[in-house]
């Protein structure tokens, strides 16, 4: 006892007092920087590192709450996407989203929150569960009227409902590996109606209709978009549609098989930028003849056409051909390519018909400045063969320069 008391030991627990939480070394920078610098550090920030500032300093506590032009992208954790959506008080002008299986039942509750924030650009990708169809997108999205560009991608695309109006603003929408499954054909014609002032659609393997509309089984309709400046289109069936005219167009691309593209070159007579991807212009058939004289149709109606590309499809070689210069002798039209610079053929092997082709057009071309041609390895010519072929035939463009390469996948 006498050692204790000597040390100054007791053996009662000591009595604890309260201490102010643990600040660091040096004066608080945080606090007293001006509003705008905070809210741009904020902006910078992924969306998850910006919820968690709250914990920096009292005065940052949900400052991101309040900071405008907050960004939803794609990645973000939906535990930090529910809780913008949830705090957030400024509108969200853009949103990426990214929806696995496990944020299906989200995705619902997202949308319409980001309706009453006022969404202009968004873009929701489903990740597709393998072996079963593609997620119901809900009809909740048909509620966000602010919209000036969206872009859906794997999912299926429910009837409008009664109570849609229209996308007054849209002016951007791309649909990839979409499906309008419950009579498709309409659904996707009046969702395109409804969207009055869009000037770029981009469509890319869609499906469209039930499964009989894949046997021909259709009926036809009809895409209008009086507005559309920018066009692609790509599909592996053809589902009956039509292209109406398209008095702005400035650029299109189109990759179609079948009968369709026929019903869709008339369309796009005003356009300046022409891609056509997989046109057969080494063998003629029968059922492909329509598509290459209604190639030949736009090119006498195109006085606008400015650059012209093809992709060259090659049938095998049991199809029977016909002769190309008879085609061509039939379009000796005045004016034709008037405006043409620029031609690229891609995926060439050299045969007669497409040379003859190549021929025509330099013939008539008068203010050509460059021909572009690719050549494949398997072709029946090599590149310098092409090469010195074009070298002979006449130019209606003197200054016309001849490029011939190689073709690389």
């Amino acid at each position: 006892m006498m050692l204790s008391l000597a040390l100054g030991l007791s053996s009662k627990r000591p009595r604890t007092t309260s201490r102010s939480p643990a600040t660091p070394d040096g004066p608080d920078h945080l606090s007293p920087l001006p509003v705008e610098m905070v809210e741009e550090i904020l902006r910078r920030l992924p969306l998850d590192d910006a919820v968690r500032t709250s914990a920096l300093a009292k005065p940052w506590r949900y400052r991101w709450a309040e900071c405008p032009g907050l960004e939803l992208v794609a990645g973000d954790p939906p535990a930090a996407v529910d809780a913008v959506l949830n705090r957030y008080t400024c509108n969200v002008s853009r949103a990426q989203l990214d929806v696995p299986e496990e944020s299906y039942c989200k995705i619902d509750g997202w949308l319409r929150a980001l309706a009453t924030k006022g969404i202009r650009y968004l873009v929701v990708c489903f990740t597709p569960v393998l072996l079963l169809r593609l997620p119901l997108l809900p009809s909740s999205l048909f509620s966000c009227r602010e919209l000036t560009s969206l872009l859906l991608k794997h999912c299926d695309i429910p009837p409008l409902p009664p109570s849609f109006d229209s996308f007054p603003n849209l002016l951007a929408l791309q649909l990839d590996d979409v499906s309008f499954v419950e009579n498709g054909e309409r659904t996707f014609e009046a969702l395109i109606a409804k969207c009055p002032s869009l000037r770029s659609l981009i469509l890319l393997f869609p499906s469209i209709g039930s499964d009989h509309m894949h046997e021909g089984n259709y009926s036809d309709w009809t895409i209008r978009a009086p507005n559309l400046k920018h066009f692609i289109i790509s599909a592996w069936q053809d589902y009956g549609w039509r292209i109406d005219d398209l008095p702005l167009i400035e650029e299109a691309r189109v990759h179609l098989e079948g009968p369709e593209l026929p019903r869709i070159l008339p369309g796009l007579s005003k356009v300046k930028n022409l891609s056509v991807e997989d046109l057969s212009l080494h063998t003629i058939l029968i059922t492909k003849s329509s598509t290459v004289l209604s190639m030949f149709c736009i090119l006498r109606n195109a006085p606008n056409l400015e650059d012209l590309r093809i992709t060259s499809l090659h049938e095998s070689e049991e199809n029977d051909e016909v002769n190309m210069e008879e085609l061509l002798n039939a379009q000796r039209t005045v004016g034709l390519f008037s405006r043409l610079k620029c031609f690229c053929l891609f995926e060439s092997i050299g045969h007669t018909n497409e040379m003859q082709f190549i021929e025509f057009l330099m013939s008539k071309a008068t203010v050509l400045q460059e021909i572009e041609i690719s050549v494949r390895d398997d072709g029946s010519k090599s590149p310098e063969v092409v090469f010195d072929e074009l070298s002979q035939y006449k130019k209606a463009s003197p200054q016309a320069e001849v490029i011939v390469n190689r073709y690389v996948s």
